[in-house]
């Protein structure tokens, strides 16, 4: 599952002052991991998202403890914009800006 929700202004972590960035979110049974499903799938949605919100923001949440979370952030050209706790962990933060053509 792949999912492009508001980040509501309730979670700390925004990119814009009064929030209502879209947050990739994702979630695949155990079984499916290790295999690159959820790096495809989430690039597909992003560069979806690029093309029908140009120049919009998408932003990414996950505990740091996450190491496969994190690598697939990085993958996918997430970088880093703060950390904060949250749920008990520390939790990274990050946005993806979206490819502008070029020419």
């Amino acid at each position: 599952m792949i999912t492009l929700d508001p980040r509501g202004a309730e979670h700390p972590g925004h990119v814009r002052p009064n929030a209502g960035e879209a947050g990739l979110g994702y979630l695949f049974l155990p079984q499916a991991w290790g295999f690159g499903y959820a790096a495809e799938a989430c690039a597909a949605a992003l560069y979806w998202f690029a093309d029908a919100l140009p120049g919009e923001p998408v932003v990414l949440c996950t505990q740091t403890a996450n190491d496969r979370a994190m690598r697939l952030a990085a993958k996918l050209g997430f970088t880093e914009v703060e950390r904060f706790e949250e749920y008990g962990a520390e939790q990274w933060f990050g946005v993806w800006p979206p490819v502008t053509p070029s020419g």
